[in-house]
């Protein structure tokens, strides 16, 4: 199934798109990394110290921060391929409500591995109460380490698409969830390669005093809504030789 799918094919339409808008590229990536420099400073301010409630509130306007910045890119991005025309200011701004869709599934997809780590570490600990968890180094937290990474691995290989059904398609919460679920389908290891690809990326981005990070970090979103459009392609084709193949089949 994966037949059709190059690495190298979105890799380089990836590159291509960058090098076309190389400074909104950059310039999204610079604006993020301030605002997250100044909201943390101004929050350190605030809370100091705190735990709890503050480290709580912290957390939400962070999310916040991270939804309406993700949607704004992606709006972006979408549209410069679509269209291929300059963006304009209104572009830049994030729609609301897929901010919100964005946020819900940030929210369903943390209670659920919040369940999943929490039902394998009591199963683990349970017959291990003699194990010291204040050394997070210890071989023998090596074992519930590598169960709670297969879960986490696998959701955010098949839920990885989810913004870009929430921007390009307008999709709700729950729709989005589904929909990369069933995109992803056959496509797992495709998309695993993609996504080492993209940690190669980041790591030579951070050899290069971090600032490479300012191409790399930008440039794998890039590559994740190139896959995606291949896929939601191939899908749709894949569709439409089923339904012909159907209507051969009954003669219509």
């Amino acid at each position: 199934m994966d037949k059709s799918l190059s690495v190298n094919e979105i890799l380089t339409d990836a590159w291509q798109l960058a090098k076309r808008n190389i400074w909104v590229l950059l310039g999204f990536t610079a604006v993020q990394f301030a605002f997250i420099l100044i909201i943390t400073t101004i929050l350190t301010s605030v809370f100091g110290g705190a735990s709890g409630a503050g480290v709580l509130i912290q957390n939400i306007i962070l999310s916040l921060f991270d939804a309406f910045f993700t949607v704004a890119f992606y709006q972006v991005f979408f549209k410069l391929i679509d269209e291929d025309t300059d963006p304009e200011f209104p572009d830049f701004i994030p729609n609301l409500v897929k901010a919100v869709n964005f946020l819900i599934v940030k929210l369903i997809i943390g209670l659920i591995l919040v369940f999943i780590i929490a039902i394998i570490s009591s199963v683990y600990f349970y017959n291990k109460q003699d194990i010291d968890t204040s050394n997070p180094f210890s071989w023998d937290l090596l074992p519930v380490f590598t169960l709670i990474a297969i879960p986490l691995v696998f959701l955010t290989i098949r839920l990885c698409f989810v913004v870009c059904f929430i921007v390009d398609q307008e999709s709700g919460a729950s729709e989005s969830i589904s929909q990369s679920w069933a995109i992803t389908k056959g496509h797992f290891w495709f998309i695993t390669l993609l996504f080492l690809v993209m940690l190669g990326l980041n790591v030579l981005g951070a050899m290069a005093l971090f600032v490479g990070l300012l191409f790399t970090v930008p440039f794998s979103s890039l590559i994740l809504i190139i896959a995606y459009r291949h896929l939601v392609n191939m899908y749709a084709e894949e569709e439409e030789i089923l339904l012909d193949d159907e209507e051969d089949k009954y003669g219509n």
